[in-house]
């Protein structure tokens, strides 16, 4: 008689020591292959970003998703190849005029602050000389150091075409299978507690939604707008300024007024002006176009065109972009604040797990409506087979019956 079979059952301690692991060898795993990371993770953000607009338009046309990922790609690559020959040789150039024109730059501040150093304001003299040997070589190791921090001069071509093949392959996949991945992570999910943890990842996604598609169109708004005025005025380096405007604009307060110093900057020291200003003048109008635009950016642009942009605590933002540029370049200054956003929704639904709140889904809710400053309410829980990170509201179909065992049937 042959002995009855018995299943293996983990018992708490093994299951806890075998998530343990995973995570640990995933960790190994990540430090390890590096670099090689970082096509992967952008391809990510990209199908992120672009998979609401291919799901409405597949849904609103009745045509299949990989038709619309095709078009898609068409479309972006016609724009590329026009921006590449079009912005990509004024960029290139002005980018070298301006590191060549560093240690002149340098060299005029020095004779200016050797000329007018002496500045008396209401009563109190500011003495700008004995910092003149610094200012020359803070200029001295820009010029060195700019040129360091582009990617383009670490990498060599051939890996940055095999970056790029793989980029594209990994974002078309996961176009063409959004809806599938969603909820192929959602049915490892126990059925009882689905529906909780949908409503977390919902939640999850409006926040990231809404910070990280504002930003990338507030950046391109506020370079096109910040482009044109210091073209009309003749500011040398216009292109690359108002690129770096647009960039900066990620960082709260000191962002803006960074940008604006250095537009004022280039502005004081530059030779000429289409208007034959003096250049402490074109300087100030610099300033006021720049304090101008930042009005229009806090109460036309955000709240017309660009829509909610995270509520974060100022201190809390600048942190979490230093600490992200640190810990993952471009990547992690992109995603540094909805990161923060995130665990902060995390953190209040562990919170509320801690304190056995009867319904945890309510404080994910508030957390969210705190971050995205929206005091209409949302959905407290999923309903049954809705709500999911791939699929707006209306747009959501019906999932098929579970089993028993919470696993979708095939």
């Amino acid at each position: 008689m042959q002995p009855t079979p018995r299943r293996i059952v983990f018992p708490p301690w093994a299951k806890i020591a075998t998530i343990a692991i995973i995570i640990a060898l995933t960790i190994l795993l990540l430090r390890a292959v590096g670099g090689l990371l970082d096509p992967f993770l952008w391809a990510i953000v990209a199908a992120y970003l672009l998979n609401p607009l291919v799901t409405r338009l597949s849904y609103h046309t009745g045509l299949r998703r990989v038709w619309w990922v095709i078009v898609l790609y068409i479309v972006a690559g016609l724009t590329i190849y026009l921006g590449i020959n079009t912005l990509a040789p004024r960029l290139a150039r002005q980018y070298s005029d301006l590191l060549q024109a560093l240690p002149d730059f340098a060299t005029r501040l020095s004779h200016w602050i050797a000329a007018h150093g002496v500045i008396d304001v209401g009563g109190i003299t500011l003495d700008l000389r004995p910092n003149e040997q610094e200012i020359s070589a803070f200029f001295a190791e820009l010029s060195r150091e700019i040129p360091r921090s582009v990617p383009e001069i670490v990498l060599g071509v051939f890996e940055r075409l095999v970056l790029l093949l793989v980029f594209l392959v990994v974002t078309f996949y996961l176009l063409l299978e959004a809806d599938q991945l969603t909820e192929h992570v959602y049915a490892l999910i126990p059925a009882p507690y689905r529906g909780e943890i949908r409503e977390l990842g919902r939640s999850i996604d409006r926040v990231l939604g809404a910070y990280i598609r504002s930003q990338l169109l507030l950046i391109v708004i506020m370079a096109a707008l910040t482009y044109v005025p210091l073209s009309i005025l003749g500011v040398q380096y216009a292109l690359v300024l108002a690129i770096a405007t647009g960039f900066l604009e990620i960082i709260p307060f000191v962002g803006p007024w960074s940008a604006a110093g250095i537009a004022m900057l280039v502005s004081l020291l530059q030779d000429g002006n289409n208007f034959g200003w003096p250049n402490w003048l074109l300087a100030l109008v610099v300033g006021l176009i720049y304090l101008i635009l930042r009005q229009m950016e806090d109460h036309l642009i955000i709240p017309n065109l660009v829509g909610r942009i995270v509520k974060l605590h100022p201190v809390v933002v600048i942190f979490a972009i230093l600490a992200g540029a640190a810990l993952g370049g471009a990547l992690g200054l992109l995603l540094a604040v909805p990161v923060a956003a995130t665990i902060k929704i995390l953190l209040a639904y562990l919170y509320a797990k801690l304190i056995d709140a009867p319904v945890p889904s309510a404080s994910v809710v508030a957390e969210e409506q705190r971050l995205l400053d929206t005091p209409a309410p949302a959905p407290i829980a999923a309903p049954p087979g809705q709500g999911d990170l791939s699929q707006p509201h209306a747009e959501r179909q019906p999932r098929p019956p579970e089993p028993a065992d919470g696993h979708p049937l095939r």
